[in-house]
């Protein structure tokens, strides 16, 4: 997961501009635990702002880092990587230097190769309230134990606002 907080803050923290991201890997399905994660962030994020970003993702605080946080069982020390972000509501990518990448696109028709447009509408979503279904062209994480690399799956862009309380 890529993330870039356009504006926000943890305690007196800014986070402004920040860009992380986050790789996850479970042998099952996630709900059933023993996952393993690691944060990336961007080398440009204060001292302050990496340790509120450790925070927020500790699970400790709620929102869904607390519900994610449940499932992993592995949590890898932080590390700063250089984090490319573009960012469209179907076309978008962001690349971890040394570490991976995620791009997304358009679904196409098979038929047509018209562009579907679509969305997921989630009132009482955990995560994210509205989201735009994409294809993932090409996701790749390359890091100690997190090894993957997928191709033309199902994907999901959004652009969150969140509260102490979770997504508004």
């Amino acid at each position: 997961m890529g993330h870039h907080i356009r504006e926000g803050k943890f305690g007196e923290t800014r986070l402004d501009g920040v860009t992380y991201a986050v790789g996850y890997w479970w042998p099952k399905a996630i709900h059933e635990g023993n996952g393993i994660a690691r944060q990336y962030i961007d080398p440009s994020a204060t001292p302050a702002q990496v340790k509120a970003l450790e925070e927020i993702g500790s699970g400790e605080h709620g929102g869904s880092s607390a519900i994610l946080r449940k499932t992993i069982a592995t949590l890898l020390p932080t590390k700063r990587a250089k984090i490319d972000w573009r960012y469209g509501e179907y076309v978008a990518s962001f690349k971890v230097e040394g570490i991976g990448e995620v791009q997304s696109d358009y679904i196409l028709n098979p038929v047509t190769g018209e562009k579907f447009r679509g969305e997921i509408v989630l009132p009482n979503g955990i995560s994210w309230k509205r989201s735009v279904v994409t294809r993932i062209k090409k996701i790749s994480l390359h890091d100690t134990h997190l090894q993957f690399d997928h191709k033309d799956t199902a994907g999901f862009t959004t652009r969150v606002k969140s509260t102490e309380n979770g997504p508004a």
